[in-house]
């Protein structure tokens, strides 16, 4: 890749998605260097641990080779692009640097950027701040839908993306006696009490902790007529083993097992969805199909999981397992390879498989062959 000089280029114009709320943001920004040359920045920004935690150069990207990266990074997101100016471009780049300064370091193509980068300076005010907030947030439903969003920004430690979703926005709000920041694994939210304009619940985390998990209670009320927080008080923090955790996100599992008849079939299939995340293990590749919207966070109770459509395992014995929490999502995908006639040409359908508790990462981790050696243990 040549080598430019980035202090020279001049802003055109950018678009994020509308997923600050969970946390990371897909960035894309278009610009023109001193020959006229259209370049294309795509980031993808963490606000919890990694920072900028992707960054990608192009010089006159071809539109197919653009695109297909754009959805390799951002795909999963699971949010909307929305129009951003340079001075809400340096505020998020800016604000997702400092929770790791050193992220920029995994990033070659950044060494020819960082000058200016570093030149630039934030200088929204806090009402800017909060329509930018407001801008790459998504339509709020529920009163369940604010408050899984809540808990989610405060068990990361990243409070200022919630300062839209508040009656009166407290920058002194914290998650005592918790530290962070953690990943809220399931949150469950049940009423409490209603009187006039507000709604009490007693909402239940469960978050990562250690080597065990921490069950965070609290009482949040809501204003029924906007679905704003209007208070948060903590009620109690109780340390529990992974057999009760688990026992906590226990849910069906859906799988549909087939044989692979065509060994060009997992490379077409990776060609064909750039947006999926891959995975390699050591009994083959994951792929990971994640929902085009975030609606399951106004589900109650939430489960981080929430955001998956379906799992593709390709294993290194020739199948091909497809797994989903949705028996919808299943019936979509057996219509879809059926459409498409995979079964005809690439696969040889074996079963499908419904269990109590999910089992399809667990049979991926294990050092069994096949799905079935791993269900006879």
């Amino acid at each position: 890749m040549k080598k430019i000089r980035t202090s020279k280029l001049k802003f055109i114009s950018a678009t994020a998605t509308n997923t600050r709320l969970m946390g990371v943001v897909g960035v894309v920004v278009h610009w023109m260097d001193e020959a006229e040359r259209k370049i294309v920045q795509i980031f993808h920004l963490d606000f919890e641990v990694y920072g900028i935690d992707g960054f990608y150069h192009l010089i006159e990207p071809k539109d197919k080779e653009l695109n297909e990266l754009i959805l390799a990074v951002t795909g999963g997101l699971g949010g909307q692009f929305v129009a951003i100016d340079f001075r809400e471009l340096v505020y998020l780049l800016k604000s997702s640097y400092q929770v790791d300064v050193n992220s920029i370091e995994a990033h070659v193509d950044f060494d020819a950027y960082i000058e200016t980068f570093l030149s630039w300076k934030s200088d929204l005010s806090r009402d800017e701040i909060s329509a930018l907030m407001d801008k790459l947030t998504p339509h709020i439903t529920s009163d369940e839908h604010v408050i899984n969003y809540l808990m989610m920004r405060l068990v990361g430690n990243d409070l200022v993306s919630t300062m839209n979703l508040w009656d009166v926005y407290d920058e002194q709000i914290s998650l005592e006696p918790f530290d962070g920041p953690r990943t809220l694994i399931k949150n469950t939210s049940t009423l409490v009490s209603s009187k006039g304009d507000f709604n009490a619940y007693r909402v239940e985390a469960l978050v990562d902790f250690e080597h065990k998990y921490k069950l965070l209670v609290y009482q949040v009320t809501v204003r029924k007529s906007t679905h704003h927080i209007h208070g948060l008080s903590f009620l109690e923090a109780l340390v529990i083993g992974s057999i009760e955790a688990s026992f906590n996100l226990n849910k069906p599992e859906y799988i549909l097992v087939s044989h692979i008849k065509d060994s060009f079939f997992e490379r077409r299939f990776s060609e064909n969805n750039p947006e999926m995340m891959k995975q390699t293990y050591e009994q083959g590749q994951l792929f990971i199909e994640f929902n085009q919207d975030n609606n399951h966070v106004s589900q109650n109770p939430y489960y981080l999981n929430g955001d998956i459509y379906a799992l593709y395992f390709f294993s290194k014995a020739d199948q091909l397992l497809i797994g989903s929490f949705s028996h919808e999502n299943i019936e979509e995908i057996d219509a879809m390879l059926i459409e498409n006639l995979a079964y005809d040409e690439s696969l040889q359908f074996i079963c499908e498989l419904k269990t109590d508790d999910p089992i399809l990462y667990a049979y991926i981790n294990s050092q069994y062959e096949t799905i079935f050696d791993f269900l006879s243990q």
